[in-house]
């Protein structure tokens, strides 16, 4: 046992001596004993413990009746010596907060769709090779997919359909593949993603779709014929206006 180690043990020991007999504290004594750094140390806590004891018992006085009362609450006679008694409180709280913690990560956690979405707004936003195959043809665009071993029985927006593509590229996402095709509307460049639902099982299946903001970039995501779709680009009232039925 080093000092250090012994202060540690030391630091749960009262200054009226009741402890003098408890094994627990043996080992620390013994070393306190030898070691006139230590003992000097030990001799200042004392003191100091002491002092806050008094002034303790001079500021809140202890009712006579305490400890009938005390030992009337207790339902069982607890064995375990005093002193180990803070380190059970010190486990419990430190055990209580790991789980606070784990349970504030857990909170904090995005969801796949969040995932997904932030994933692809990013993919959308970024400047250099934006797209991997080239081209204004989307039937190109379908054959070159088809040579990555992706499915092209996707459907396209009705708007989406009179835009002019720019090509397309593939985009890993937690061990998926998406298909991104880049789009030029009217002057405004929009990204349609493409991914197989069985990668989002908990999104809806023809819902409404749902529109958010991510990385800077509006998106409108749903659900059709097995796939999901995001869209980005432009505002949610261009979103709209694109995927409004006709």
């Amino acid at each position: 046992m080093n000092n250090q180690e012994a202060k540690l043990i030391l630091q749960a020991y009262r200054p009226n001596g009741q402890d003098a007999s408890e094994p627990f504290f043996a080992e620390a004594l013994e070393q306190a004993h030898h070691d006139p750094e230590l003992q000097k140390w030990f001799a200042e806590e004392m003191l100091i413990n002491a002092r806050v004891q008094a002034r303790l018992e001079t500021a809140i006085p202890v009712p006579a009746t305490l400890k009938s009362e005390l030992l009337a609450l207790r339902k069982t006679v607890s064995q375990t010596p005093w002193w180990y008694q803070p380190m059970k409180l010190a486990a419990s709280v430190f055990a209580v907060a790991l789980l606070g913690l784990g349970l504030l990560l857990a909170t904090k956690k995005p969801s796949q769709l969040a995932s997904f979405r932030e994933t692809m707004a990013q993919r959308s936003a970024l400047m250099q090779e934006h797209i991997v195959f080239q081209s204004h043809d989307i039937v190109q665009i379908k054959q070159w997919l088809q040579g990555q071993n992706m499915a092209t029985n996707f459907d396209l927006p009705t708007l989406l359909q009179g835009g002019t593509p720019q090509g397309c590229r593939l985009v890993d996402w937690n061990g998926h593949k998406a298909t991104m095709i880049c789009f030029m509307l009217n002057g405004q460049h929009m990204d349609l993603f493409v991914i197989n639902r069985d990668s989002l099982p908990n999104f809806p299946e023809n819902g409404a779709p749902q529109f958010a903001e991510a990385n800077g970039l509006m998106t409108a995501t749903w659900a059709s014929g097995g796939k999901v779709y995001l869209l980005t680009g432009g505002s949610k009232e261009l979103l709209q206006k694109v995927l409004q039925p006709t």
